[in-house]
């Protein structure tokens, strides 16, 4: 999960794929293209601008890019979620959209 904070406020998504320089997260009331803001994920802080959003998604570019280490890192949390059986990743992406609150 990935909490991404703006002037705005914070709220949660779900990581759905990642590269040194950026990210493509799920979720609900994302921030809007140009929105600027922090993301945090587990022990990895970036810090980036949403590039463009569509139906519950967003692409978010990092500046500075991620250190080797916490691309890595993040992938293999990725790779991690895609190999959780079916029923758990959707009620866990039901709950990063609210609709499991």
């Amino acid at each position: 999960m990935a909490i991404l904070t703006t002037l705005v406020g914070s709220r949660s998504a779900a990581l759905v794929d990642v590269s040194s320089t950026g990210a493509r997260v799920r979720g609900a009331d994302l921030p809007v293209m140009d929105d600027e803001l922090v993301v945090n994920i587990d022990r990895v802080q970036a810090f980036g601008t949403v590039v463009w959003s569509d139906s519950g998604e967003c692409g978010i570019v990092f500046d500075p890019a991620l250190e080797p280490d916490d691309e890595e890192y993040l992938r293999n949390l990725v790779a991690a979620a895609k190999g959780l059986p079916p029923d758990i990743r959707a009620a866990f992406e039901n709950w990063v959209v609210g609709a499991g609150r």
